[in-house]
């Protein structure tokens, strides 16, 4: 039998397996970010509703982004600790600005190409279910926009923590 078979050249593994590499970094220190930052949130939701008399009615909630919700209630026009929440609804609202961006990061399915210079892109795909029906999300972007992306999230994340800090010290048990 004469079975007609294509030709494919192989290119090599190594620049990919490293671009894969590095796009996974990239990756962990985004999620990293998300994680220390929320925590942060977490710990000053504790220490507000530790704060007697004021804190008492502070929600406790399970969701990241509700426990994100009930500070920023908490430190805004009319929550308990109002007076000491500006510069920390501020860093709130900032932060909150990559919460797509954080879905994208934590669900997204990657896929990570090369160009002719060697120099990686990253294709991410969330599927989400939104009021019953399937949501198709894309993000796309390049190696030297990725690192942009980083040092703004870095920059955001370490003035909320940072923010957060000097709150919980402020209530902090004598």
């Amino acid at each position: 039998m004469n079975a007609i078979s294509s030709i494919e050249t192989a290119l090599p593994r190594i620049p990919f397996e490293a671009a894969r590499d590095a796009a996974a970094a990239w990756r962990g220190r985004c999620l990293d970010v998300f994680a220390r930052s929320e925590a942060a949130v977490t710990e000053t939701l504790l220490a507000l509703a530790a704060v007697k008399g004021r804190g008492t009615s502070l929600k406790l909630p399970h969701l990241v982004g509700q426990r994100f919700d009930a500070l920023s209630q908490a430190v805004g026009a009319g929550g308990p600790f109002t007076d000491e929440g500006t510069a920390t609804a501020q860093a709130i609202a900032e932060f909150r600005k990559h919460d797509g961006f954080r879905t994208q990061v934590s669900h997204g399915v990657f896929t990570v190409t090369l160009d002719h210079r060697g120099h990686w892109y990253l294709v991410s795909r969330v599927l989400a279910l939104r009021t019953g029906r399937a949501s198709r999300d894309l993000f796309v972007t390049e190696q030297t926009e990725a690192a942009a992306i980083l040092v703004t999230l870095e920059k955001d994340g370490s003035r909320l923590r940072s923010v957060l800090g000097q709150l919980r010290y402020r209530f902090r048990e004598s």
